[in-house]
Protein backbone atom coordinates (compact mmCIF):
# COMPACT_ATOMS: atom_id res chain seq x y z
CA UNK A 1 0.00 0.00 0.00
CA UNK A 2 1.02 3.48 -1.27
CA UNK A 3 2.48 5.36 2.54
CA UNK A 4 3.36 9.17 1.89
CA UNK A 5 6.77 10.05 2.84
CA UNK A 6 4.89 12.85 5.42
CA UNK A 7 1.80 13.68 6.10
CA UNK A 8 0.80 16.40 8.89
CA UNK A 9 -1.85 15.11 11.48
CA UNK A 10 -3.22 18.67 12.57
CA UNK A 11 -4.37 20.22 9.37
CA UNK A 12 -6.83 23.24 8.46
CA UNK A 13 -8.81 22.39 5.69
CA UNK A 14 -12.09 21.96 6.45
CA UNK A 15 -12.60 18.82 3.69
CA UNK A 16 -14.21 15.48 4.31
CA UNK A 17 -13.59 13.23 1.88
CA UNK A 18 -15.99 10.48 0.88
CA UNK A 19 -13.97 7.99 -2.07
CA UNK A 20 -16.42 4.86 -3.70
CA UNK A 21 -18.59 4.82 -7.12
CA UNK A 22 -21.84 5.93 -6.79
CA UNK A 23 -24.05 2.76 -5.73
CA UNK A 24 -26.38 2.28 -2.93
CA UNK A 25 -23.65 -0.26 -0.78
CA UNK A 26 -21.03 2.61 -0.47
CA UNK A 27 -23.84 4.67 1.09
CA UNK A 28 -23.13 7.85 -0.72
CA UNK A 29 -26.94 8.68 -0.20
CA UNK A 30 -26.31 8.78 3.42
CA UNK A 31 -23.86 11.42 3.24
CA UNK A 32 -26.12 14.30 2.04
CA UNK A 33 -28.89 14.19 4.46
CA UNK A 34 -26.04 13.90 6.81
CA UNK A 35 -26.11 17.51 9.20
CA UNK A 36 -22.08 17.67 9.69
CA UNK A 37 -20.45 17.11 6.31
CA UNK A 38 -21.69 20.02 4.32
CA UNK A 39 -20.86 23.71 4.21
CA UNK A 40 -23.24 25.64 6.61
CA UNK A 41 -24.81 22.54 8.16
CA UNK A 42 -23.05 22.48 11.64
CA UNK A 43 -18.94 21.69 10.89
CA UNK A 44 -18.79 24.02 8.62
CA UNK A 45 -16.44 21.45 6.85
CA UNK A 46 -17.23 20.33 2.76
CA UNK A 47 -17.77 17.22 1.63
CA UNK A 48 -15.42 16.01 -1.20
CA UNK A 49 -16.63 13.19 -3.31
CA UNK A 50 -14.30 11.03 -5.17
CA UNK A 51 -14.73 8.16 -7.77
CA UNK A 52 -18.59 8.35 -8.32
CA UNK A 53 -19.72 9.63 -11.39
CA UNK A 54 -20.61 13.35 -11.13
CA UNK A 55 -23.88 12.95 -13.24
CA UNK A 56 -24.81 10.27 -10.60
CA UNK A 57 -24.33 12.47 -7.95
CA UNK A 58 -25.88 15.37 -9.31
CA UNK A 59 -28.84 13.15 -9.70
CA UNK A 60 -28.85 11.54 -5.91
CA UNK A 61 -28.67 15.25 -4.93
CA UNK A 62 -31.93 16.24 -7.09
CA UNK A 63 -33.46 13.11 -6.10
CA UNK A 64 -33.27 13.68 -2.41
CA UNK A 65 -33.60 17.29 -2.68
CA UNK A 66 -30.30 18.01 -1.59
CA UNK A 67 -28.62 21.22 -2.67
CA UNK A 68 -25.20 21.09 -3.70
CA UNK A 69 -23.56 23.51 -1.85
CA UNK A 70 -21.04 22.58 0.15
CA UNK A 71 -20.37 19.55 -1.63
CA UNK A 72 -17.35 19.06 -4.49
CA UNK A 73 -17.87 16.48 -6.90
CA UNK A 74 -14.45 15.10 -8.02
CA UNK A 75 -15.23 12.34 -9.89
CA UNK A 76 -12.13 10.15 -10.84
CA UNK A 77 -8.75 11.03 -9.18
CA UNK A 78 -5.39 9.47 -10.17
CA UNK A 79 -3.79 7.86 -7.13
CA UNK A 80 -1.65 10.94 -6.94
CA UNK A 81 -4.77 12.76 -6.75
CA UNK A 82 -6.11 10.66 -4.09
CA UNK A 83 -3.30 10.68 -1.93
CA UNK A 84 -3.17 14.83 -2.11
CA UNK A 85 -6.73 14.18 -1.01
CA UNK A 86 -6.54 12.79 1.75
CA UNK A 87 -3.68 13.99 3.09
CA UNK A 88 -5.52 17.64 3.09
CA UNK A 89 -8.70 16.25 4.71
CA UNK A 90 -9.56 16.43 8.57
CA UNK A 91 -11.18 13.23 8.04
CA UNK A 92 -12.39 10.34 5.85
CA UNK A 93 -16.17 9.46 5.85
CA UNK A 94 -17.02 5.60 4.68
CA UNK A 95 -21.14 4.90 4.88
CA UNK A 96 -21.04 1.48 3.32
CA UNK A 97 -24.20 -0.46 3.90
CA UNK A 98 -22.56 -3.94 3.65
CA UNK A 99 -20.63 -6.03 1.27
CA UNK A 100 -17.39 -4.92 1.72
CA UNK A 101 -14.83 -7.19 1.88
CA UNK A 102 -11.73 -5.43 2.85
CA UNK A 103 -11.41 -1.64 4.32
CA UNK A 104 -9.19 -0.51 1.60
CA UNK A 105 -9.84 2.86 1.56
CA UNK A 106 -9.68 3.65 5.62
CA UNK A 107 -6.10 2.09 5.02
CA UNK A 108 -5.10 4.34 2.23
CA UNK A 109 -6.92 7.58 4.80
CA UNK A 110 -4.50 5.65 7.58
CA UNK A 111 -1.71 5.92 5.86
CA UNK A 112 -2.30 9.75 5.58
CA UNK A 113 -2.90 10.29 8.68
CA UNK A 114 -6.61 11.07 8.45
CA UNK A 115 -8.78 9.52 10.89
CA UNK A 116 -11.65 7.51 9.77
CA UNK A 117 -15.63 7.54 10.43
CA UNK A 118 -16.51 4.35 8.96
CA UNK A 119 -19.80 2.12 9.37
CA UNK A 120 -19.64 -0.97 11.65
CA UNK A 121 -19.77 -3.24 8.99
CA UNK A 122 -18.11 -6.58 8.63
CA UNK A 123 -15.27 -5.50 6.46
CA UNK A 124 -14.21 -2.43 8.24
CA UNK A 125 -14.52 -4.20 11.50
CA UNK A 126 -11.06 -5.73 11.14
CA UNK A 127 -9.38 -2.72 9.94
CA UNK A 128 -10.49 -0.21 12.38
CA UNK A 129 -9.00 0.21 15.66
CA UNK A 130 -10.66 3.03 17.95
CA UNK A 131 -7.28 4.90 18.05
CA UNK A 132 -7.96 5.66 14.51
CA UNK A 133 -11.24 6.77 13.76
CA UNK A 134 -14.80 5.75 15.03
CA UNK A 135 -17.00 2.74 13.47
CA UNK A 136 -20.88 3.95 13.69
CA UNK A 137 -24.17 2.88 13.16
CA UNK A 138 -25.25 2.24 9.21
CA UNK A 139 -27.46 4.27 7.63
CA UNK A 140 -27.37 6.68 10.28
CA UNK A 141 -26.95 10.16 8.72
CA UNK A 142 -26.44 11.67 12.01
CA UNK A 143 -24.07 9.28 13.16
CA UNK A 144 -21.91 9.76 10.05
CA UNK A 145 -21.96 13.31 9.95
CA UNK A 146 -22.10 14.74 13.08
CA UNK A 147 -21.91 14.31 16.88
CA UNK A 148 -19.33 13.61 19.59
CA UNK A 149 -17.51 10.77 18.10
CA UNK A 150 -17.03 12.52 14.84
CA UNK A 151 -13.09 13.68 14.50
CA UNK A 152 -13.78 16.16 11.62
CA UNK A 153 -16.08 18.24 14.83
CA UNK A 154 -13.20 17.07 17.55
CA UNK A 155 -10.54 19.25 18.79
CA UNK A 156 -7.62 19.97 16.40
CA UNK A 157 -5.29 18.23 18.99
CA UNK A 158 -7.91 15.10 19.37
CA UNK A 159 -7.88 14.66 15.23
CA UNK A 160 -4.36 15.09 15.62
CA UNK A 161 -4.07 12.19 17.99
CA UNK A 162 -6.21 10.29 15.92
CA UNK A 163 -4.35 10.89 12.65
CA UNK A 164 -0.80 10.15 14.29
CA UNK A 165 -2.15 6.98 15.65
CA UNK A 166 -3.76 6.13 12.30
CA UNK A 167 -0.45 6.51 9.97
CA UNK A 168 1.08 4.32 12.69
CA UNK A 169 -1.36 1.37 12.39
CA UNK A 170 -0.82 2.07 8.89
CA UNK A 171 2.85 1.69 8.55
CA UNK A 172 3.06 -1.28 11.09
CA UNK A 173 0.09 -2.98 9.61
CA UNK A 174 0.07 -2.10 5.75
CA UNK A 175 3.45 -0.54 4.59
CA UNK A 176 4.87 -3.51 1.89
CA UNK A 177 8.16 -3.57 4.66
CA UNK A 178 5.49 -5.14 7.52
CA UNK A 179 3.92 -7.20 4.86
CA UNK A 180 6.53 -8.41 3.63
CA UNK A 181 8.34 -9.33 7.43
CA UNK A 182 5.34 -11.11 8.61
CA UNK A 183 5.44 -13.21 5.21
CA UNK A 184 8.64 -14.28 5.94
CA UNK A 185 7.96 -15.43 9.46
CA UNK A 186 5.44 -17.83 7.90
CA UNK A 187 8.01 -18.98 5.26
CA UNK A 188 10.20 -19.56 8.16
CA UNK A 189 7.66 -21.19 10.36
CA UNK A 190 6.38 -23.59 7.59
CA UNK A 191 10.26 -24.38 6.87
CA UNK A 192 10.79 -25.00 10.79
CA UNK A 193 7.75 -27.06 11.60
CA UNK A 194 6.52 -28.26 7.96
CA UNK A 195 3.85 -30.56 9.96
CA UNK A 196 1.81 -27.75 11.86
CA UNK A 197 1.28 -26.20 8.80
CA UNK A 198 -0.03 -29.61 6.75
CA UNK A 199 -3.31 -30.02 5.65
Amino acid sequence: MLIPDRAEPARGDDRIVFVGRQEPRKGLQVLPRAPGPRSGSGSGARLRVVGADPLAVRLLLARLRVPDDGIDVLGFLSQDELTAELLSAKALVAPSLGGESFGMVLTRAFACATPVVASDISGYRGVMEPQAGRLVPPDDPACAGRGGRHPARGRSRARADLGRAARVLAQERYSWEGIAQRLSEIYEGIVESPKAFAA
